[in-house]
């Protein structure tokens, strides 16, 4: 699990990515009902879990796991956290830019304390490919590459030019992902009328004057901030350390949710662990986290005290085995706590 975890952190390094211009008065050139790359958005509905190949000194990870659901009529998002400092915010959605209606990728959020943001739009799209492009460049500072290889199954690629060192766009990452679940993306793609080909946002001329549409810290300009994103909420996750045991301050605690109990009745469910949604890993001196921009659902939220360092559970780890249920509405702010109080045999 410690890998897993370390792959966020990775992962913000990614892309660099793009937005122009249109008059505003000019009415969008692509119809509904020829939308390039729309079938997209319904397509990476779910979690999704697999290997990243890295080509950076970040090196190579056996698993990323992602949650991506509707936050709207047009938009799918996940988000992901290491720790307090570094997180990923990723989402796909329908904008309106230069005269069209066009489907945008924005990957935002901190890497060792700095924030970056980058914006690519679709440019190319065939019998499950899709190419997101860097539209100032028009991709060579940066793209990536959804290939849809089976209903369950998807290959990102990511290539850069490694920050204009090299004269064409090189592999960056690769991850290789099978789908493990779709119940709580169909839900919310139920209550919000999910896909539909209207816009999400207008950009039009959200990048006139820049040279690249990546933004670095402090970000001024962000044509579409996360705060303006709909729909999503915030968790704020405390746990508490049973007297049974003495924790110690030089080991950690990992802090996630699912969608399901590991625990049904008097049942344990280790299968239900491919519904895990969001984890960070804590000092276990650390009591409390807040997940920012946590799709709205019912949650078990569940604390993994790692005793031996080994960075998943094994014997002698301290779990909290019953979790605690909690009902994140739209747009809210919700708190829960859970006891570590069970050691695993």
């Amino acid at each position: 699990m410690k890998k897993c975890t370390i792959t966020f952190t990775f992962f913000l390094t990614l892309l660099t990515l793009s937005c122009h211009r249109q008059k505003p008065s000019e009415a969008p050139s692509t119809s509904p009902q020829e939308l390039p790359g729309f079938e997209l958005l319904e397509a990476l509905m779910g979690i999704w879990e697999g290997p990243v190949t890295s080509t950076t000194s970040v090196g190579n990870f056996s698993t990323w796991k992602v949650d991506f659901r509707p936050i709207s009529h047009s938009q799918i998002s996940a988000r992901n956290e290491l720790d307090s400092a570094n997180n990923i915010h990723l989402s796909f959605f329908i904008a309106k830019y230069e005269g069209q209606l066009t489907l945008c990728m924005r990957n935002g959020g901190f890497f060792a304390g700095r924030e970056r943001l980058t914006y690519l739009f679709l440019d190319s799209s065939s019998r499950g490919y899709y190419r997101f492009s860097e539209p100032i460049s028009k991709g060579q500072r940066a793209y990536a590459e959804i290939r849809i290889l089976r209903p369950d199954s998807l290959i990102l690629s990511a290539y850069t030019n490694k920050l204009r060192t090299v004269s064409t766009p090189v592999l960056h990452m690769r991850w290789n992902a099978r789908r493990l679940d779709t119940s709580a993306a169909l839900e919310a793609a139920r209550v919000l009328n999910f896909p539909q080909k209207t816009p999400s946002r207008d950009l039009t001329g959200a990048f006139l004057g820049r040279q690249e549409a990546i933004f670095y810290t402090p970000i001024e300009g962000d044509p579409y901030p996360s705060n303006d994103q709909p729909y999503l909420s915030t968790l704020e996750a405390r746990y508490r350390h049973s007297s049974q045991y003495n924790p110690d301050p030089t080991k950690f605690v990992i802090l996630f949710t699912m969608t399901r109990p590991i625990l049904e009745g008097n049942q344990y469910k280790p299968e239900n662990l491919r519904y895990i949604t969001r984890y960070v890993r804590l000092p276990s001196g650390k009591n409390s986290f807040t997940f920012q921009h946590i799709h709205p659902s019912r949650y078990y939220l569940y604390a993994l005290y790692d005793a031996d360092g080994d960075g998943m559970p094994s014997r002698g780890d301290w779990f909290s085995l019953v979790g605690r249920q909690v009902e994140i509405p739209p747009q809210s702010s919700v708190q829960a706590e859970v006891e570590i109080n069970f050691q695993l045999p």
